[in-house]
Order: C-alpha cells, then structure tokens, then sequence
C-alpha cells in the first residue's frame, strides 16, 4: 500500500508528464495543419508514440498503486 502523500505527488507527476505529451500532440497536430508538406508517416508515428508513452505511464501509475490514474 502506497501512503497517501506519496499516491498524491506521484499522480502529479504523472498528470504533469501526460499533460506535456498532450500539448506535444497539439502542437504537432498543429504543426500538420499549418504544413501540408510535413511527412504524414512520421506525425502519424509521433502521435502513436505519444499514445503508448501516455498509456505506459498510466500503467506504472496503477502497478505501484493499485488504483488508476484519474
């Protein structure tokens, strides 16, 4: 069992490390609507990249504490 305080900065952490790939993810999206020229591969392998970071933090999160990630 993970003590409360400890539950709390780590949930922070990993709302903080989400929201950062989640404004990658705009920004990139952006970047593709501004640019048309911009390689479709590789945004679609960005945003598959920042899809499975997103996932695997949330599964650390559940594994050290046994609830998810809300």
């Amino acid at each position: 069992m993970v003590p409360e305080e400890t539950r709390e900065i780590l949930a922070k952490g990993c709302h903080d490390m989400i929201q950062e790939l989640q404004d990658k993810v705009t920004q990139m999206m952006n970047t593709y609507k501004q640019n048309p020229t911009f390689p479709f591969d590789f945004y679609n392998l960005s945003l598959r990249e920042a899809e499975i970071k997103i996932l695997a933090v949330q599964e650390i999160y559940k594994r050290l504490t046994g609830e998810d990630l809300e």
